[in-house]
Protein backbone atom coordinates (compact mmCIF):
# COMPACT_ATOMS: atom_id res chain seq x y z
CA UNK A 1 0.00 0.00 0.00
CA UNK A 2 1.31 3.00 -0.53
CA UNK A 3 2.52 5.82 1.89
CA UNK A 4 1.11 9.47 2.85
CA UNK A 5 3.80 11.60 2.53
CA UNK A 6 3.79 14.76 4.28
CA UNK A 7 6.28 18.01 3.94
CA UNK A 8 7.91 19.38 6.77
CA UNK A 9 11.13 21.76 7.63
CA UNK A 10 12.86 20.19 10.25
CA UNK A 11 15.89 18.14 9.36
CA UNK A 12 15.85 14.72 8.75
CA UNK A 13 17.97 11.65 10.09
CA UNK A 14 17.45 8.06 9.53
CA UNK A 15 17.83 6.32 12.75
CA UNK A 16 16.63 9.28 14.64
CA UNK A 17 13.68 10.63 16.57
CA UNK A 18 11.30 13.06 14.63
CA UNK A 19 9.29 15.77 16.56
CA UNK A 20 6.16 17.12 14.91
CA UNK A 21 4.47 20.00 16.97
CA UNK A 22 2.89 21.74 14.19
CA UNK A 23 -0.99 21.99 14.96
CA UNK A 24 -2.01 21.68 11.35
CA UNK A 25 0.31 18.81 10.08
CA UNK A 26 -1.04 17.06 13.80
CA UNK A 27 -4.50 17.64 12.90
CA UNK A 28 -4.00 16.02 9.01
CA UNK A 29 -2.42 13.32 10.69
CA UNK A 30 -4.59 12.45 13.55
CA UNK A 31 -8.27 13.74 12.12
CA UNK A 32 -8.10 13.45 8.50
CA UNK A 33 -6.17 10.39 7.87
CA UNK A 34 -6.83 8.87 11.48
CA UNK A 35 -3.52 7.55 11.75
CA UNK A 36 -2.06 5.78 15.01
CA UNK A 37 0.67 4.63 17.04
CA UNK A 38 2.66 2.34 14.71
CA UNK A 39 1.77 3.88 11.38
CA UNK A 40 4.13 4.34 8.61
CA UNK A 41 4.51 7.14 6.72
CA UNK A 42 6.88 9.36 4.42
CA UNK A 43 8.18 12.42 5.34
CA UNK A 44 10.35 14.98 2.96
CA UNK A 45 12.33 18.24 3.31
CA UNK A 46 13.32 19.27 0.46
CA UNK A 47 16.62 17.47 0.52
CA UNK A 48 16.39 15.34 -2.39
CA UNK A 49 15.23 11.95 0.15
CA UNK A 50 12.20 10.56 1.07
CA UNK A 51 11.98 9.45 4.51
CA UNK A 52 9.88 6.52 6.09
CA UNK A 53 8.84 7.02 10.00
CA UNK A 54 6.73 4.93 12.16
CA UNK A 55 4.54 6.76 14.43
CA UNK A 56 5.86 6.04 17.89
CA UNK A 57 3.55 8.42 20.12
CA UNK A 58 1.19 10.90 20.40
CA UNK A 59 0.88 12.81 22.85
CA UNK A 60 -2.48 14.58 23.28
CA UNK A 61 -1.31 16.85 26.06
CA UNK A 62 -5.00 18.05 26.58
CA UNK A 63 -7.87 17.89 23.53
CA UNK A 64 -6.70 21.17 21.88
CA UNK A 65 -4.72 19.89 18.91
CA UNK A 66 -1.74 22.77 19.32
CA UNK A 67 -0.41 20.96 22.58
CA UNK A 68 -0.13 17.72 20.98
CA UNK A 69 3.25 16.32 19.61
CA UNK A 70 3.58 13.20 17.49
CA UNK A 71 7.24 11.43 18.07
CA UNK A 72 8.24 9.43 15.14
CA UNK A 73 11.21 6.90 14.48
CA UNK A 74 13.27 7.59 11.05
CA UNK A 75 13.74 4.11 9.86
CA UNK A 76 14.95 4.70 6.37
CA UNK A 77 15.76 6.92 3.34
CA UNK A 78 15.39 6.70 -0.63
CA UNK A 79 16.19 8.98 -3.18
CA UNK A 80 13.15 10.93 -4.61
CA UNK A 81 12.34 9.92 -8.22
CA UNK A 82 11.13 13.61 -9.15
CA UNK A 83 14.54 15.76 -7.56
CA UNK A 84 14.38 19.08 -9.42
CA UNK A 85 17.44 20.09 -11.62
CA UNK A 86 16.11 22.91 -13.54
CA UNK A 87 14.52 26.51 -12.21
CA UNK A 88 11.34 26.58 -13.88
CA UNK A 89 9.03 29.72 -13.64
CA UNK A 90 5.61 30.37 -14.00
CA UNK A 91 4.17 34.04 -14.47
CA UNK A 92 0.24 32.91 -14.37
CA UNK A 93 -1.92 36.10 -15.14
CA UNK A 94 -4.33 36.66 -11.97
CA UNK A 95 -7.52 34.91 -13.03
CA UNK A 96 -10.85 33.77 -10.81
CA UNK A 97 -9.78 32.40 -7.12
CA UNK A 98 -10.83 28.40 -7.68
CA UNK A 99 -9.47 28.65 -11.12
CA UNK A 100 -6.10 29.91 -10.08
CA UNK A 101 -5.97 27.31 -7.30
CA UNK A 102 -6.19 24.57 -9.90
CA UNK A 103 -3.11 26.46 -11.89
CA UNK A 104 -1.07 26.23 -8.68
CA UNK A 105 -1.79 22.66 -8.25
CA UNK A 106 -1.09 21.81 -11.86
CA UNK A 107 2.12 23.45 -12.03
CA UNK A 108 3.46 21.72 -8.57
CA UNK A 109 2.36 18.34 -10.71
CA UNK A 110 4.29 19.62 -13.54
CA UNK A 111 7.42 20.66 -11.79
CA UNK A 112 7.30 24.25 -11.73
CA UNK A 113 10.06 25.54 -8.97
CA UNK A 114 8.35 29.08 -8.95
CA UNK A 115 4.89 30.30 -9.65
CA UNK A 116 4.30 34.22 -10.20
CA UNK A 117 0.62 35.65 -9.90
CA UNK A 118 1.07 38.42 -12.48
CA UNK A 119 -1.92 41.26 -12.67
CA UNK A 120 -1.92 41.38 -16.22
CA UNK A 121 -3.68 44.60 -18.08
CA UNK A 122 -6.70 42.42 -18.84
CA UNK A 123 -6.89 40.70 -15.34
CA UNK A 124 -10.16 40.66 -14.36
CA UNK A 125 -9.37 39.98 -10.74
CA UNK A 126 -6.47 41.86 -9.39
CA UNK A 127 -5.63 39.82 -5.88
CA UNK A 128 -5.50 36.10 -4.27
CA UNK A 129 -5.27 34.85 -1.09
CA UNK A 130 -1.36 33.63 -1.09
CA UNK A 131 -1.07 32.37 1.58
CA UNK A 132 -3.94 29.40 0.57
CA UNK A 133 -1.72 29.09 -2.64
CA UNK A 134 1.27 28.39 -0.26
CA UNK A 135 -0.77 26.06 0.87
CA UNK A 136 -2.26 23.94 -1.99
CA UNK A 137 1.20 23.86 -3.48
CA UNK A 138 2.88 22.10 -0.88
CA UNK A 139 -0.54 19.07 -0.91
CA UNK A 140 0.28 19.19 -4.51
CA UNK A 141 3.88 17.97 -3.98
CA UNK A 142 3.15 15.90 -1.26
CA UNK A 143 0.51 14.21 -3.69
CA UNK A 144 2.67 14.29 -7.05
CA UNK A 145 5.79 12.38 -4.78
CA UNK A 146 8.13 15.66 -5.81
CA UNK A 147 10.96 16.57 -3.38
CA UNK A 148 10.35 20.43 -2.54
CA UNK A 149 7.58 22.86 -3.01
CA UNK A 150 7.13 25.94 -4.91
CA UNK A 151 7.76 28.99 -3.86
CA UNK A 152 4.77 31.10 -4.59
CA UNK A 153 5.76 34.55 -5.21
CA UNK A 154 3.45 38.02 -4.41
CA UNK A 155 1.64 39.40 -7.33
CA UNK A 156 3.46 41.99 -9.74
CA UNK A 157 3.04 42.91 -12.78
CA UNK A 158 4.55 41.84 -16.02
CA UNK A 159 7.40 44.10 -16.20
CA UNK A 160 8.43 43.70 -12.69
CA UNK A 161 8.28 39.84 -12.65
CA UNK A 162 10.63 39.90 -15.99
CA UNK A 163 13.00 42.36 -14.47
CA UNK A 164 13.16 40.09 -11.35
CA UNK A 165 13.85 37.08 -12.93
CA UNK A 166 16.73 38.68 -15.03
CA UNK A 167 18.49 40.11 -12.30
CA UNK A 168 17.90 37.12 -10.00
CA UNK A 169 18.60 34.29 -12.63
CA UNK A 170 20.83 36.07 -15.82
CA UNK A 171 20.88 34.23 -18.82
CA UNK A 172 17.20 32.76 -17.95
CA UNK A 173 14.90 32.18 -21.16
CA UNK A 174 11.47 33.39 -21.19
CA UNK A 175 9.05 32.18 -23.76
CA UNK A 176 5.27 33.96 -23.63
CA UNK A 177 2.77 32.12 -24.84
CA UNK A 178 -0.32 33.05 -26.52
CA UNK A 179 -3.07 32.40 -29.35
CA UNK A 180 -2.91 33.03 -32.60
CA UNK A 181 -5.69 34.83 -33.37
CA UNK A 182 -6.25 39.25 -33.19
CA UNK A 183 -2.86 39.07 -31.73
CA UNK A 184 -1.04 42.70 -32.16
CA UNK A 185 2.22 42.71 -33.63
CA UNK A 186 4.86 45.21 -31.45
CA UNK A 187 4.10 47.66 -33.97
CA UNK A 188 0.49 47.75 -32.96
CA UNK A 189 -0.54 46.23 -36.45
CA UNK A 190 -3.20 43.57 -36.09
CA UNK A 191 -1.02 40.34 -38.14
CA UNK A 192 -2.92 37.22 -37.13
CA UNK A 193 0.16 34.52 -36.29
CA UNK A 194 2.46 36.39 -36.52
CA UNK A 195 3.30 38.15 -33.09
CA UNK A 196 5.33 35.04 -32.29
CA UNK A 197 6.94 32.09 -33.48
CA UNK A 198 5.42 28.71 -34.17
CA UNK A 199 4.92 26.12 -31.80
CA UNK A 200 6.51 23.44 -33.94
CA UNK A 201 9.35 26.13 -34.08
CA UNK A 202 9.51 26.56 -30.59
CA UNK A 203 9.66 21.91 -30.09
CA UNK A 204 12.77 22.37 -32.34
CA UNK A 205 14.58 23.94 -29.43
CA UNK A 206 13.48 21.98 -26.51
CA UNK A 207 16.72 20.37 -26.41
CA UNK A 208 18.82 23.08 -25.18
CA UNK A 209 15.92 24.01 -23.01
CA UNK A 210 16.16 20.94 -20.71
CA UNK A 211 20.29 21.42 -19.92
CA UNK A 212 20.46 21.93 -16.23
CA UNK A 213 22.31 25.30 -15.96
CA UNK A 214 19.38 26.61 -17.87
CA UNK A 215 16.87 28.30 -16.22
CA UNK A 216 13.22 28.84 -18.09
CA UNK A 217 10.07 31.09 -17.27
CA UNK A 218 7.19 30.62 -19.30
CA UNK A 219 4.27 33.34 -19.18
CA UNK A 220 0.56 32.78 -19.77
CA UNK A 221 -1.71 35.93 -19.99
CA UNK A 222 -5.76 35.99 -19.16
CA UNK A 223 -8.65 34.85 -20.51
CA UNK A 224 -8.53 38.52 -22.74
CA UNK A 225 -5.11 37.58 -23.87
CA UNK A 226 -1.81 39.85 -23.42
CA UNK A 227 -2.48 43.47 -24.01
CA UNK A 228 0.12 45.21 -27.52
CA UNK A 229 1.92 46.55 -24.63
CA UNK A 230 2.62 43.64 -22.55
CA UNK A 231 3.73 42.08 -25.90
CA UNK A 232 5.67 44.39 -26.39
CA UNK A 233 7.71 44.57 -23.29
CA UNK A 234 8.23 40.84 -23.91
CA UNK A 235 9.74 41.45 -27.26
CA UNK A 236 12.06 44.52 -25.66
CA UNK A 237 13.06 42.33 -22.59
CA UNK A 238 14.31 39.25 -25.18
CA UNK A 239 11.71 36.86 -24.58
CA UNK A 240 10.60 34.92 -26.89
CA UNK A 241 6.57 35.44 -28.02
CA UNK A 242 5.35 31.85 -28.98
CA UNK A 243 1.91 30.98 -30.94
CA UNK A 244 0.10 28.09 -28.67
CA UNK A 245 -2.33 27.34 -31.90
CA UNK A 246 -5.54 29.20 -33.78
CA UNK A 247 -8.07 27.55 -31.05
CA UNK A 248 -9.05 29.93 -27.72
CA UNK A 249 -7.95 28.36 -24.84
CA UNK A 250 -9.51 29.33 -21.29
CA UNK A 251 -6.40 30.45 -19.04
CA UNK A 252 -5.92 27.31 -17.00
CA UNK A 253 -5.61 25.23 -20.14
CA UNK A 254 -3.42 27.14 -21.36
CA UNK A 255 -0.63 26.84 -18.61
CA UNK A 256 -1.31 23.13 -18.93
CA UNK A 257 -0.58 23.01 -22.25
CA UNK A 258 2.33 25.34 -22.44
CA UNK A 259 3.84 23.70 -19.35
CA UNK A 260 3.53 20.00 -20.66
CA UNK A 261 5.41 21.51 -23.92
CA UNK A 262 7.96 22.52 -21.91
CA UNK A 263 8.64 19.62 -18.97
CA UNK A 264 7.77 17.01 -22.01
CA UNK A 265 8.87 17.92 -24.68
Amino acid sequence: MRLHRFHIQSPIEVGRELTISSPELISQLTKVFRMRVGDHLIVFNGTGFDYECKIDNINRRSTIVSNSVISLTVLDSQRNNFSQVQKLFLGAAVIKKDHFEWIVEKATELGVTDIVPIAAERSEKKALNEERLRKIAVEASEQSGRDTTPMVWPIMESESAVSLLKKENPGVKIFVFHTCIGQTSTEGESRSGEAGSDIRMFRSNLDTLHRSDLCTAVFIGPEGGWSPAEIGMFHREGAEVVCLGPQVLRAETAVVAALSVVVFG
